[in-house]
């Protein structure tokens, strides 16, 4: 099924791309918090999982000719259990800031969409359970 519809080619977009990230973790989506890849078994190399959320901001004025620019940022967020290290969910999110780089571009139906600018990385965030580290990536449309 197509995405009809700016916002929605947006998200398309950004989640076709998330898709073929190279990682054996559970992804978990905003609108459904189903997995992409249920058969990934936790294991000591696969014990986390990765949320993902999208987050549009205030479109900015380009000009007379081209209008308003979509913005925004998508955010996976690497979890991991607590007290079971931090190096192997730190390649997690090596490996999701290698998946988007600046400038990378992605479409959806009539909408492209690209990187803006570097994404980063925030420091850890220890819970009761769990280590979340977020990854952000800025985007434009």
């Amino acid at each position: 099924m197509t995405a009809t519809g700016k916002p929605a080619q947006i998200a398309s977009a950004l989640f076709e791309r998330v898709k073929t990230l190279d990682t054996t973790l559970r992804i978990e989506w905003p609108e459904s918090l189903q997995a992409t890849n249920p058969d990934a078994e936790a294991t000591d190399e696969t014990v986390g999982h990765l949320e993902v959320a999208i987050f549009y901001n205030r479109p900015a004025w380009q000009g007379v000719s081209a209008g308003a620019l979509d913005q925004g940022l998508l955010q996976i967020t690497v979890v991991w259990p607590k007290d079971r290290g931090l190096i192997k969910p730190m390649e997690v999110v090596g490996t999701v800031l290698e998946h988007f780089p600046t400038g990378h571009p992605m479409f959806s139906g009539t909408t492209k969409v690209r990187v803006s600018g570097a994404p980063w990385a925030s420091s850890p965030i220890s819970e009761t359970n769990e280590v979340r580290i977020p990854v952000t990536i800025p985007w434009t449309a």
